[in-house]
């Protein structure tokens, strides 16, 4: 089962450096922008884009690795290609590795991991010199190190849920919604007492947003062209949420032509996740015996509860309804597949561990296939 996992995320980043070993990853506006900064950072002209404007309107991490490539020997042009395609390749694997330690169905792990790497809209940005697979990474860091605080209490998951979370907001400045939920979730837990949850929350919020801060403190930033983007779009509320269910569909059913690789691709990852549903839906019946499963099921395994799905599930929610909350404030903007990216990987993860929660009964004892070729223990 691991080496598969690892085979996947091989495969995840090789068909990135292939899919743009001739022509480069794909450039638009915002990766003009990373791209030439980078470039005249290298050659002494400051943090300055192609048109000599400082750039304050995106954050500083994926342009500073662009440098950091040139720095190495690797033109920031090349070096970007091969960022996304290492940050896809590790958030295939990191997803894998964690759906495999947290969930009882092995091969429901592997049929989730395997959509990860077929994904379409994960690889259109992986191929693109965009800051939206580092965001994806990050973002899927920080969430697994806090849903792993929240299991066991450590400073030094903490601190690391904390730094995940702030290298995210140094990618793309949505990531404060990432850093309100982790505050969130520290301060909603039931224990431990209150004041020990204030101090991780205090501890958490001021680690993960005090470089974001340094950043927006910045000349030019706070009064700049970072608001320029601020005023009053002609969208409402309804048109936010009418632009994601348009995402979700496009997710589901691409209304672009698909062709070649992309064909195979969307095709595989639809039939792993028919799959998934059907030997779900078949395990059920075949086990319940018209009942929900007995104290046995739910005391099996530790990892039978919905704790996991919280961080992964409350994100998901909280950075969808920001989104569509600032549609009417946010002038020339649509919510596209690029903005909702970062909950794609979250909601994979929440639907392979419901789906596990649903297979937790005694079908998997029946059929041990299922779950590995472990039984529940009594």
């Amino acid at each position: 089962m691991k080496w598969i996992i690892v085979v996947l995320a091989g495969l995840g980043t090789a068909h990135i450096l292939v899919r743009t070993i001739t022509y480069g990853p794909a450039i638009d506006g915002d990766a003009l922008n990373h791209l030439s900064t980078a470039i005249n950072f290298l050659a002494g002209e400051g943090w300055r884009d192609f048109r000599g404007y400082p750039l304050a309107s995106w954050p500083p991490l994926f342009p500073l690795l662009l440098a950091a490539g040139g720095w190495l020997g690797i033109e920031p042009f090349a070096a970007g290609r091969w960022i996304n395609a290492t940050a896809l390749g590790l958030t295939i694997l990191v997803a894998g590795v964690y759906l495999r330690s947290n969930l009882r169905s092995q091969w429901l792990a592997l049929v989730a991991t395997a959509t990860l790497a077929a994904s379409l809209p994960l690889s259109k940005f992986a191929s693109s010199l965009m800051t939206e697979s580092l965001f994806v990474l990050f973002t899927l860091l920080a969430l697994m190190q806090l849903t792993a605080f929240l299991n066991r209490r450590t400073d030094t998951l903490l601190w690391s849920a904390a730094v995940c979370t702030a290298l995210a907001a140094l990618t793309r400045y949505p990531g404060v919604v990432l850093i309100g939920v982790g505050v969130l979730l520290l301060l909603v837990r039931r224990t431990p007492p209150l004041a020990v949850r204030l101090k991780d929350a205090v501890v958490f919020g001021a680690v993960s947003s005090l470089p974001l801060a340094g950043v927006l403190t910045c000349d030019g930033v706070v009064s700049g062209p970072l608001t320029a983007r601020i005023g009053e779009s002609g969208q409402s509320l309804s048109d936010g949420l009418g632009q994601v269910g348009a995402v979700f569909r496009e997710w589901g059913v691409p209304s672009d032509g698909l062709d070649g690789l992309d064909y195979l691709l969307w095709t595989a990852a639809g039939l792993v996740v028919v799959a998934g549903v059907v030997v779900g839906v078949a395990g059920r019946s075949l086990g319940m015996g018209g009942q929900d499963g007995g104290e046995e099921d739910r005391t099996a395994s530790p990892r039978l509860g919905l704790g996991p799905v919280l961080p992964f599930g409350g994100f998901a929610l909280i950075y969808l309804g920001f989104m569509v909350a600032v549609v009417p404030f946010t002038v020339s903007e649509n919510i596209d597949s690029r903005h909702l990216l970062p909950v794609y990987v979250p909601l994979v993860l929440v639907a392979a561990l419901l789906l596990d929660r649903f297979l937790c009964i005694k079908a998997v004892g029946r059929m041990p296939w299922l779950s590995g070729g472990r039984r529940p223990s009594s």
